[in-house]
């Protein structure tokens, strides 16, 4: 079991939500919502990994913040950049069924009707969080992570946290003095941020400008990300000169992975003339005078890209700065779930052949393949199932057949926890399945495929296994760090996309690491396809507002997990 690995330490305001973050993640991690929902209409296919994640916008973020709940020692999570394995498949002209469809179409021509066409990946935005607008007066936060109260003081409920060069809009006067002696400021939703060393009234804080960018919530994943090539990189706190290159890297020619389309930003003033990049709060470098390495198992994002003496530098969200060639950049799973709703129904199945056809015609008369069904591809399904020559199939919702073989099936009518309202969300997992279906009320809203602990039903304390019972989301982050120093087991994942934690240190968030969604792969957390996670981040409670980074609550959103 990995523990945690302490950079640095925390100060100020650093929490032990960034230590249950931390501890999410696990050594196979070292190897490897705006917009509109495109509704499915009448008869068509629910939903495939079809079309490519937006780029993601580089922008901020690093460690967690300051929280009332979270818990305790790291149950290391999810695992390695692993492939996809392919399930035994059907075949792709169905040749073993001796029901050949007397259609007008050609025998063993693929038919590409408008009923069989996928959909997009879904959108984010579910309405489940305000938005924020960016206008003066601002207060700008200066610190590695700036705690929202519920009132003007301290002792105060703890509502979420800003991360630094977070702008938000403030009221004009302080409310307050009560422990904090240039005063307490209402922000926007809601909420108290005592200005001083982590926060600011000062748009121009160097701090704040050099974390001007902020995270695209909207996106797959909220940054740029980068991995670590096998010869881990340096961390430089300032821009190096060809003679310090030469002396820690060598002369080795080296090419950055990935990152062409992101633009270098003008170089900032205090990095001219070899000038050093502070330290933000709730950061400390180690004291150990020479440029540190990161870990060979290591991911950043990236605030943005600077360019000097002819190398890309990407910095980081703990302001360093990591040569590029020295990365390998992140590109997310295309995987997704579906949204339901009223032609897109339960029961549904997903298919987990590499070679699966649909098929048009029926049982009467024949069957003649459609089309292939995608890897992990959502069909809902009708109410005929029939049985021929020993092989099971089953008609979809749009009157079209799959074989019954491989499929992941999930049926309506999950046990809800105590409690539910008809408003009220909650989600189901089911650890047998690797399946999560988002309800509200009664009503199924979302599903799709996870990988939880690969020990499967054992006991999560002792081995790599997800909890099971019924729990709250009471922590979210748009990002986490997650990190480990256990021997042999060493790494840092920078900013975890869209963390949800709803026991101890197990949570549910993306992995970029991985894509084998639908197969047991985790350390005990819930992981879901970056997609997937955030849609699901926009769906539950609380709710983190525009412009903050993480919120937390003790009614969030009701969590069943089962065997």
């Amino acid at each position: 079991m990995a523990r945690l690995r302490k950079r640095a330490p925390l100060r100020a305001g650093a929490i032990v939500a960034f230590i249950a973050a931390v501890a999410c993640s696990g050594n196979e991690l070292a190897r490897t919502i705006a917009g509109t929902e495109p509704k499915a209409t009448p008869s068509r296919v629910i939903a495939v990994p079809a079309s490519p994640d937006r780029t993601p916008h580089v922008a901020d973020t690093p460690h967690v913040a300051d929280t009332p709940h979270v818990a305790d020692t790291p149950h290391v999570a999810d695992t390695p950049h692993v492939a996809d394995t392919p399930h035994v498949a059907d075949t792709p002209h169905v040749a073993d069924t001796p029901h050949v469809a007397d259609s007008p179409h050609v025998d063993g021509q693929v038919v590409a009707t408008e009923s069989s066409r996928p959909l997009d990946a879904p959108a984010a935005d579910v309405g489940a969080e305000p938005s924020v607008a960016y206008e003066p007066p601002e207060l700008v936060a200066t610190a590695r992570e700036v705690v929202v109260y519920a009132d003007p003081t301290r002792s105060s409920k703890k509502l979420g946290y800003l991360r630094l060069g977070a702008r938000i809009r403030r009221a004009e006067r302080a409310s307050g003095h009560e422990g904090c002696a240039l005063g307490w400021y209402r922000v926007a939703p809601d909420g108290f941020v005592c200005v001083g060393a982590a926060a600011s009234l000062d748009p121009t804080h160097p701090l704040a400008e050099l974390a001007h960018t902020r995270p695209d919530r909207d996106a797959a994943l909220p940054y740029a990300y980068g991995r670590s090539k096998p010869v881990p990189p340096p961390l430089y706190a300032h821009l190096p000169t060809r003679t310090e290159t030469a002396a820690l890297e060598g002369t080795a020619a080296r090419s950055p992975t990935g990152f062409a389309d992101l633009t270098p930003r003008p170089l900032p003033a205090l990095l001219a003339d070899g000038g050093a990049l502070p330290a933000p709060l709730g950061f400390e470098r180690p004291a150990d005078p020479g440029t540190p390495r990161a870990l060979p198992n290591s991911g950043f994002a990236l605030l943005d890209v600077l360019e000097h003496e002819g190398r890309r530098f990407g910095l980081t969200t703990d302001l360093e700065l990591v040569p590029l060639d020295r990365l390998t950049r992140v590109e997310p799973s295309s995987f997704h779930g579906v949204v339901l709703d009223e032609t897109t129904t339960l029961p549904l199945v997903f298919v987990r052949s590499r070679h699966a056809w649909l098929l048009t015609g029926s049982p009467e008369h024949g069957f003649r393949p459609a089309r292939p069904l995608g890897y992990r591809e959502a069909v809902s399904l009708g109410a005929r199932s029939v049985k021929i020559d020993g092989v099971g199939y089953l008609e979809t919702r749009a009157g079209e057949w799959l074989r019954d073989v491989e499929l992941v099936r999930i049926e309506a009518g999950a046990k809800p926890p105590a409690g539910v309202r008809a408003d009220r969300t909650w989600l189901h997992v089911s650890i047998a399945d690797q399946t999560l279906v988002a309800y509200a009320g009664m009503r199924p809203v979302y599903a799709t495929l996870v990988s939880t602990g690969k020990d499967g039903m054992g006991d999560p304390e002792t081995t790599h296994s997800t909890p099971r019972g019924e729990f709250l989301i009471h922590t979210k982050h748009v990002s986490a760090t997650m990190s480990g120093d256990e021997l042999g087991d060493e790494f840092d994942l920078r900013d975890v996309p869209y963390v949800e934690y709803f026991t101890q240190v197990f949570a549910f968030h993306a992995a970029y690491w991985h894509d084998a969604f639908g197969e047991p792969h985790s350390h005990g957390c819930v992981n879901l396809s970056p997609l997937d996670a955030r849609w699901l981040f926009h769906f539950t409670e609380p709710a983190v507002p525009r412009g903050w980074h993480g919120a937390f609550s003790r009614d969030g959103t009701l969590v069943s997990i089962t065997p």
